[in-house]
C-alpha cells in the first residue's frame, strides 16, 4: 500500500502530480488531485500526497510562456 503522510512534503516526492519547468525557474507540480499549481521543492501540508514508487521524475521543460 502506498505511504500516506500528514506531515510536511514535498510535491516531487508524490504521484500525483505532472512536473513542469519554465527556463530556470522552480519545478512546478500541476496536481491531479487538487487541479492547482505547486512548487515541487516547496514543503507543504497535503493530505492527498502519496510517495511515488518511480524514482525518475520527468520534467516538461518550457522555452517560452
Amino acid at each position: 500500500m502506498a505511504e500516506r503522510s500528514k506531515g510536511m512534503v514535498r510535491c516531487i516526492e508524490c504521484s500525483n502530480g505532472k512536473y513542469m519547468q519554465w527556463f530556470r525557474n522552480p519545478v512546478i507540480c500541476q496536481c491531479s488531485i487538487y487541479r492547482e499549481k505547486f512548487v515541487a521543492e516547496a514543503k507543504r501540508l497535503c493530505d492527498e500526497y502519496t510517495k511515488r514508487t518511480n524514482t525518475k521524475v520527468e520534467i516538461t521543460h518550457y522555452d517560452h510562456y
